[in-house]
């Protein structure tokens, strides 16, 4: 009984989780190169920065203490330069926080889940991240 309990209940809460195509799209926008045409785990970007972004997903300290916050971790940006898996669990969980029917007003799209991971939680409605989608949309999603 317990069981099927758990499993009904992981359903429902990750729900609105982004899709492995999306994941695989925002690795390839985030750190491809010629080089590294499925990401670079070891990209370091926003040198420029007081707060650098990295690893594949390029994930900077913001996005990480809003997931340490919500789910009690202690990770850091720079924990995910050369951790796939990490960059992906902390995209997820970013991206499961904020992309919600309950914030937006409707069934988050990807293109909502695209633009929270590029502009932040009010990224969906920035101006600021359409072009970020469009390019995404383009060059890395299949219709």
């Amino acid at each position: 009984m317990f069981f099927g309990m758990m499993c009904c209940f992981q359903s429902v809460v990750f729900a609105d989780q982004p899709r492995d195509e999306l994941i695989t799209a925002l690795t390839k926008k985030e750190s491809s190169d010629k080089e590294h045409p499925d990401g670079n785990d070891q990209a370091v970007g926003d040198r420029h920065l007081k707060q650098k972004a990295y690893g594949c997903l390029q994930i900077r300290q913001p996005a990480v203490d809003d997931v340490n916050r919500r789910h009690g971790t202690n990770y850091r940006a720079e924990d995910c330069l050369g951790d796939r898996a990490l960059s992906i669990r902390i995209c997820r969980l970013y991206i499961d926080m904020w992309a919600t029917e309950r914030r937006i007003g409707r069934e988050p799209t990807d293109e909502d889940k695209a633009r929270i991971w590029n502009g932040g939680p009010n990224g969906w409605k920035r101006s600021s991240t359409e072009d970020y989608w469009l390019d995404l949309k383009n060059r890395f999603l299949k219709d």
